[in-house]
Order: structure tokens, then sequence, then C-alpha cells
């Protein structure tokens, strides 16, 4: 993520277990696999750490399934530090081999990564650039996981954005993880499609291999100086712990 180009992001406005038991009671977990197991779950990353954050456990249930995955990497996440003044190739190669790392840690060491390095905190400028890698990589017999087109975040509502318009060009099931929606929106906010949204449970196993696969984003753990904190903070490290995942659902899996 680069918390410097966030809009709306501040502090989490409703605490991560309040978040949790509301949406325990009110929103569906779905009574089938949200992609059909013979589909590629093709998933769009606006940064690196974002897979986890948005559908570790997606991915997980999705391979172990027998399904392929293939992910999509806007960007590097080097911006992610330029408030610290790191250099931007330096943090470039933390993020990416911790992506790898946390990939591993996932059981999805093996699935193959096609880096767009569009500039990060600018996906939406080079939109046109993800859109057409989109159209060339995506098949119609494909399924694709990305970012809320609505999310707070400029590069995860551009992916949003760009993955509804090749969803629906292609006529192919997409969903859509709410990630940093969790800090600014409030339960049952009027503006957010809430009948859209689904529930996906995962086993215990699963859920621990989600927490050390973002364990291993340590870039994003750690404070990035002696007066800015961590890119991902306390309340959205806690969300990471939840048993389920959450997806604005499009289209049939």
């Amino acid at each position: 993520m680069n918390n410097a180009a966030s809009r709306r992001i501040t502090a989490a406005q409703v605490p991560a277990a309040q978040w949790h038991g509301w949406l325990m009671h009110c929103v569906p977990t779905s009574v089938r696999p949200l992609v059909a197991p013979e589909r590629r779950l093709v998933v769009l990353t606006p940064h690196p750490d974002d897979e986890v954050l948005a559908c570790a456990l997606l991915m997980q249930q999705h391979a172990e399934s027998g399904g392929a995955v293939h992910i999509v990497a806007a960007t590097d996440g080097e911006a992610s530090h330029a408030e610290a003044c790191w250099p931007m190739p330096q943090v470039q190669a933390i993020r990416c081999s911790e992506r790898d790392e946390g990939l591993a840690a996932l059981g999805l060491g093996h699935v193959p990564v096609t880096h767009l390095h569009l500039p990060d905190g600018g996906v939406a400028e080079a939109g046109g650039r993800l859109h057409a890698a989109l159209l060339e990589l995506v098949e119609p017999s494909d399924a694709l996981v990305t970012t809320w087109r609505l999310d707070g975040h400029p590069d995860h509502e551009c992916c949003g954005r760009v993955a509804l318009d090749v969803a629906r060009r292609l006529r192919i099931p997409l969903l859509q993880a709410p990630v940093w929606m969790w800090h600014w929106a409030r339960p049952g906010a009027p503006q957010i499609p809430w009948q859209d949204l689904y529930a996906l449970d995962a086993p215990p196993a699963a859920l621990q291999r989600k927490i050390a696969a973002l364990q291993a984003h340590r870039s994003q753990l750690q404070p990035r100086s002696a007066r800015l904190g961590a890119v991902l903070d306390a309340a959205i490290v806690e969300r990471a712990h939840w048993p389920r995942e959450y997806f604005f659902c499009h289209g049939s899996s």
C-alpha cells in the first residue's frame, strides 16, 4: 500500500471488533465457492501486500480446489516510504521480495506474477495501460478479483474501475474486496451496496497462513522513521486476523 496516496484514509472510525460483530450478523456467507474451480482466478493487486489483505483466504481455497491462480501486480509499492525519504529502487526491491515471501507462506510460491510496474500512487494516470494489459491477459473463462472501486485509495479504486469494465466486456465474474473501506465507513452506511457483499469462511489453517503471509511484509508493519508510523496500523492488522474475507460480487461464479 501507499499511505501517502490515500484520500479518505485516517485512523479507523470503527474498531475492527465492532465491524466483525456486525458483519457476522448482517452479511451472508456464500454457500458455494465464490469462484468455480474450473476458472482461473486472476488477482489484480494494486500494491504488494494487497493480495494478502484482500484475498489470501480466497486464493488458498481456489488453489486447494484445483483452480489456477495468476497475480497481476499493478505497482511494486515503491512509494510507500517516500515520506521517510527511502530510495524508491530500494523500496521496490524490498517489497517485491516481501511479496514472494508472503506468497510462499500461503503455499502459493509457484503462482505466476505479471508485473506491470505502474507508478505507485499514480495508477489512475496509467489506467489506459492497466486496461490494455488486462484485456490482453484475461480470458473469457477466467474470474477477476481486485480491490473495491470505492475503497478510499486512488490506486485501489482505479484497479476496481478497470477490472469492472474488463469483467463486463468479457462477461466474467468479478469480486472486489474492501480493504481501506473499513477505515472510513460505518456499519450499515447507506452509500455502500451491502446487498452485493458476501463473506468467505476459511479453516483455521488457512487463516494462520494468511497471518504468516502478512508478517512477511515487514516494511509495512514497522515504523517508517522516528516520526512516521507503520503503513499498516493496528486496526488493519487486526482485521487480517478475521476468519472471513468479504467481497462485492458481480456476475456468477
